[in-house]
C-alpha cells in the first residue's frame, strides 16, 4: 500500500502537473486553452497530460479535430481539490480530506484544536504507518 502511495505522490510531485489539474478544476479544456492557460509548450504539455491519462487522472474527449482534457471523475476532482488546498495552506483543505476520507469509507480522523505550546503531528489510517510524538 505505501509503494502505490508513494506512487501516487510522485504523480502530483511535478509542477506542471498540478498547473493541468489546477486548471482542470473549472472544468474540460482544450489542448490549446491548457497551453494557454499554463503557459507550458506543447510538447511538454503533451507528455505531462500522458501520464496523467495513463494513470487514469485524466481522460480525453475527442470533438472533430479538438481534444479536451478532463478530471477523470468526482473522486479525482474532489482529491485534486484537496491536495491543491493542502499545499496552499488554504482552510478548506480540512473538509475536503474529511470528504475524501468518507467517499474511501473510512473513518475521518478526530481533530484535535492545537494546544498552547505543543507539537502537532499527523496521523495516517492504521495498517499504513503512524507517526508519534
Amino acid at each position: 500500500m505505501a509503494k502505490q502511495l508513494v506512487e501516487r505522490l510522485k504523480l502530483f510531485a511535478q509542477p506542471q502537473r498540478l498547473m493541468i489539474l489546477d486548471a482542470l478544476l473549472g472544468g474540460a479544456l482544450a489542448v490549446s486553452e491548457l497551453e494557454s492557460r499554463t503557459g507550458i509548450g506543447q510538447p511538454t504539455l503533451s507528455q505531462q497530460l500522458g501520464t496523467l491519462r495513463r494513470a487514469a487522472i485524466i481522460v480525453p474527449r475527442r470533438e472533430s479535430r479538438t481534444i479536451y482534457y478532463s478530471l477523470a471523475n468526482d473522486d479525482e476532482v474532489l482529491r485534486a481539490r484537496a491536495l491543491i488546498a493542502l499545499l496552499r495552506e488554504d482552510r478548506m483543505a480540512l473538509p475536503l480530506l474529511q470528504e475524501v476520507s468518507e467517499r474511501r469509507g473510512t473513518p475521518p480522523a478526530r481533530i484535535k484544536p492545537p494546544e498552547e505550546g505543543g507539537a502537532q503531528f499527523a496521523f495516517i489510517r492504521p495498517g499504513l504507518s503512524t507517526a508519534s510524538g
